[in-house]
């Protein structure tokens, strides 16, 4: 029985040359992976942030169930108005002025237009950034379009729609820098101090959490809810709304319970994107 003889040197460097190959492949295999959790992490943020895009259309039907027939047409307008401004709003300024570069922890400074976001910006296997801004719209559109169902039927087209650019380009932008960004409420991104650690605002030391904001109860709906608040006190009632002599209050039922049902339910189920995509990797 005959067989090939190798010497110690021989094996030696057979097995370095299998142990550098198999180093080799296990690299491959865990930059392939690395790059597939990215994209299913990416493609969460996506996905969740249509989910949430799709509650513009639920606050339309729920808005347009609940109103006159007649005005039905300038609130779904509004509704849209709202998705549309904020697109262009929070691109050209407002994203920048909530993730930008803290000026005094006000408001953010920089990346205008997303110019800091482009394909291969992340490097190889990260993520560019785009599935952020679209998540942020989306959260964009839902704050400013709050408003559409506390002043429905009181107000004029016209004055909705500077409404709505201002809300999509500072207001909503400036709370979001100060709790999601670098501002000077943020728990995680607040002004730094000599050291580069972060102080938020209540005691801008150690003790200091700053403000936890999950999905945005406060940055998004507050903000909203607030908003809508003053324009319901500054509009006032809807016209027929109190009978003038006795000051007793006109019955003004909704035109369409159906419609009232069906963006309800929408809603219902684009909070499942406002709130699982808040966390917003999908690997945990």
């Amino acid at each position: 029985m005959s067989g090939t003889m190798y010497t110690a040197m021989e094996v030696e460097a057979k097995m370095a040359a299998l142990k550098e190959e198999l180093m080799g492949a296990v690299e491959e295999e865990a930059a392939a992976r690395s790059a597939l959790t990215v994209d299913v992490d990416n493609g969460w943020i996506v996905i969740c942030g249509a989910l949430v895009f799709f509650m513009q259309i639920g606050f339309g039907m729920l808005e347009a169930g609940a109103i006159a027939r007649k005005n039905v047409q300038n609130i779904l307008f509004k509704n849209f108005l709202d998705a549309s401004g904020a697109a262009i709003c929070f691109w050209l300024l407002g994203y920048g002025f909530a993730y930008g570069d803290t000026v005094g922890g006000f408001i953010g400074d920089g990346n205008y237009a997303i110019r800091d976001i482009h394909n291969g910006a992340g490097g190889p296997g990260g993520g560019d950034g785009w599935q952020g801004w679209f998540f942020q719209w989306a959260f964009t559109g839902a704050a400013a379009t709050i408003v559409a169902g506390s002043v429905a039927e009181r107000c004029k087209i016209e004055a909705y729609f500077v409404y709505s650019l201002f809300i999509s380009t500072f207001i909503y932008p400036v709370v979001v820098h100060w709790v999601w960004g670098s501002g000077y409420l943020s728990a995680w991104g607040a002004i730094p101090d000599e050291d580069g650690n972060a102080r938020p605002i209540f005691q801008y030391n150690d003790n200091s959490n700053g403000v936890i904001d999950f999905a945005g109860s406060g940055v998004v709906h507050m903000v909203g809810g607030v908003s809508g608040l003053m324009g319901a006190l500054a509009l006032g009632p809807r016209k027929g709304r109190f009978d003038p002599v006795t000051g007793s209050v006109n019955s003004m039922p909704a035109h369409n319970q159906a419609l009232c049902a069906l963006g309800t339910g929408i809603l219902w189920f684009g909070w499942d994107g406002f709130n699982c995509g808040s966390t917003p990797p999908l690997r945990g």
